[in-house]
């Protein structure tokens, strides 16, 4: 192919081996296998287990894992991983306000006397 580019699919980009490409097999999967990983949902044992595995398979924006030990889905939103879905925002009363630096964005409190 001109320009050595390697041809991919349209939507997902996954990369096309051509005619005329040395004869590569083993390569090739490898590179679809690798290009496949990251589009779907990785399960991981835990945390930790899930920033090893994809900073070292190169983690990017997009990327969606199930973490085993809390039972939870994870997505990266290209700086950090998020929880999916959010939590909901949680109501509280109570005689005295919470610091503002507690709960979450989108939490409600009353306050009574």
């Amino acid at each position: 192919m001109a320009g050595n580019t390697t041809p991919t699919t349209p939507a997902q980009a996954f990369p096309i081996p051509v005619n005329g490409d040395d004869p590569d097999v083993p390569g090739d999967l490898a590179t679809l296998a690798k290009a496949i990983e990251k589009r779907v949902v990785g399960v991981y044992a835990t945390t930790a287990d899930r920033n090893t595995k994809t900073t070292a398979a190169g983690v990017q924006e997009g990327m969606i894992a199930y973490l085993q030990d809390s039972n939870t889905i994870t997505y990266y939103d290209g700086s950090a991983w998020q929880v999916y879905p959010p939590p909901p925002p949680q109501i509280l009363n109570g005689t005295t306000a919470p610091a503002p630096t507690t709960g979450n964005n989108g939490d409600v409190y009353y306050q009574y006397t």
